[in-house]
């Protein structure tokens, strides 16, 4: 039977057991290796993967239950509350949205064009009801990147426009860079910064692995989005749009150009030329919103440095999951033991050995995030409104789903080649017995789907930490039991405490973790980007 609430005086004797796990303060010489145990990830694990918790999804009893575990801990650790009030919660202001599809318009020249057939109108994040009637004027990919030569909009006029924009990027970009550019989020902030009062993002068949028929689908019974609340700006799109090539035909139809011909144009890497359609579209939204309740959990472990203590190292883990994800099957809780139940162990446990070693110079911050998998939205209000406590932020370490299933060789740090991160990461992991490896699968744009992408975008020094794909194991080689995860358990039932977890392998993470952070909390100058970088302005 489902459990569609938990029992309080369960959940305190759960938590109160899970915090006894906890070992007596080891003696300041410790290392971390002797510090960080297989034994104490396993014991944080066993408690936020638990049934009891139905898979911490945000907004429910489940996730405050992981929250006041956390809390718990950073209290058991002596760091201080982060939250602007004074408490280790720091409220993030989310809102489900509800797109009325019922009321979406989409029509060019005239022509009204069917809701979830022809194109998909999405829920708007600041605004109860929009319309946009506009001349449309198509923009390439959309994108400005003045350092690589890029700039969609150059000889174009797009204010109070419609922008009709590719979906994806250029070939040949750095897989970053390019998950960066082809994010909806940065196109649309493109043509809002150019007064484009709507926009319409194509799917184009043969240019994006993501068909635009399987996202019509999708639309076909439509689910509430989160996402953070907030007032609404004049740089704000009214209305934005997803269509795929018959759409796109038609927007392009009395525009004297061939929409297959600038698809195949795109597909031979030429550039794109910008120009107005001649077509007039007018769009118009809907949307129904009701306020959801989580926070932040938000310890702070001061820096013993009277100048360096100013300036903070950010440590990031999700401790959100997915929750009650199929409710008709025999288990229906996507537990998220290692996405990410695993990465907050790893926070906890690399901050024990913080504690209990000498106080770095530099102040520590440690978040578990809320509504990460909601889209990144826990991370991107802090990143954006960080509370007094988290100071001058030079740098975030951000940990999300080591999968310790394998004994693995090496370590990721996705965004480690774009600042002085980089060397510090690599020497700390290599006095850990590892390597630092490039981003083995750039397809999947694993470096806008986790939380530290927010903290780059407020121009923070940023790095993200997996597990490698190296292992000694031949079976485990080349990331086959990586692989084998992202195609099964991730965001499954699966991802339990049945699937054979390496807890000692976690502890080893979480060593690596610790490494890095005491490293980049004691340097001497603070991180800073690469001049080279794409991220540096």
């Amino acid at each position: 039977m489902i459990r569609h609430y938990l029992a309080a005086a369960t959940s305190a004797a759960l938590i109160l057991g899970a915090c006894a796990t906890t070992p007596a303060p080891a003696p300041q010489a410790e290392a971390a290796g002797d510090i960080i145990t297989a034994h104490a990830i396993e014991a944080h694990i066993r408690f936020l993967a638990d049934d009891l918790l139905e898979g911490r999804d945000t907004g429910t009893r489940g996730y405050d239950i992981a929250a006041r575990y956390v809390e718990s801990h950073f209290r058991l650790l002596g760091l201080e509350p982060g939250a602007s009030d004074g408490s280790y919660h720091e409220p993030v202001p989310l809102q489900n949205m509800v797109s009325d599809s019922s009321r979406a318009r989409l029509a060019i020249n005239g022509e009204v064009l069917e809701h979830g057939t022809d194109f998909i109108i999405g829920a708007h994040a600041t605004r109860d009801e929009s319309a946009v009637t506009a001349e449309a004027v198509f923009a390439g990919y959309g994108i400005v990147v003045p350092g690589l030569g890029m700039d969609s909009y150059e000889g174009v006029d797009v204010e109070g426009r419609i922008v009709i924009l590719l979906a994806g990027a250029p070939d040949g970009l750095p897989s970053d860079v390019a998950a960066h550019l082809s994010n909806n989020r940065t196109k649309a902030e493109f043509a809002a910064a150019r007064g484009a009062r709507g926009v319409i993002v194509i799917m184009a068949d043969g240019l994006t692995r993501f068909p635009f028929s399987r996202l019509a689908a999708m639309a076909a019974n439509p689910r509430p989005s989160m996402t953070v609340a907030a007032a609404a700006s004049p740089a704000v799109i009214e209305a934005s749009a997803v269509t795929g090539t018959s759409g796109a035909e038609r927007l392009f139809a009395n525009s004297g150009r061939d929409f297959a011909a600038i698809v195949a144009a795109a597909q031979a890497g030429e550039p794109l030329e910008s120009f107005a359609l001649n077509a007039s579209v007018e769009m118009a939204q809907a949307t129904s919103r009701e306020p959801v309740a989580s926070a932040n959990v938000i310890g702070v472990l001061p820096g013993s440095d009277p100048v360096l203590s100013a300036e903070t190292v950010i440590v990031t883990a999700h401790l959100d999951h997915i929750g009650i994800c199929q409710p008709l099957d025999e288990d229906p809780i996507c537990n998220g033991a290692l996405d990410n139940a695993s990465g907050t162990a790893a926070m906890l446990e690399s901050a024990r050995a913080l504690v209990q070693g000498p106080r770095p110079a530099r102040t520590v911050v440690f978040i578990a995030l809320t509504a990460e998998e909601k889209g990144l939205l826990g991370s991107a209000h802090v990143a954006a409104n960080p509370t007094p406590a988290m100071g001058r932020m030079v740098a975030n370490i951000n940990l999300d789903m080591p999968v310790m299933l394998y004994e693995f060789n090496d370590v990721i740090a996705f965004g480690a080649e774009h600042s002085t991160l980089g060397p510090v990461a690599s020497d700390a992991v290599a006095r850990a017995g590892v390597t630092l490896s490039p981003d083995p699968i750039p397809g999947q744009s694993l470096f806008v789907r986790s939380d530290h992408y927010n903290f780059v975008r407020q121009g923070v020094p940023s790095v993200f930490l997996m597990t490698g794909f190296s292992s000694p194991d031949a079976e485990d080689d080349e990331g086959a039991a990586f692989l084998r995860f992202l195609g099964g358990n991730y965001h499954a039932p699966g991802d339990d405490l049945s699937q054979g977890l390496r807890f000692d392998q976690g502890a080893r993470f979480a060593r690596i973790n610790f490494e890095i952070i005491q490293a980049v909390a004691n340097t001497e100058q603070a991180p800073r980007w690469n001049d080279d970088s794409f991220f540096a302005n």
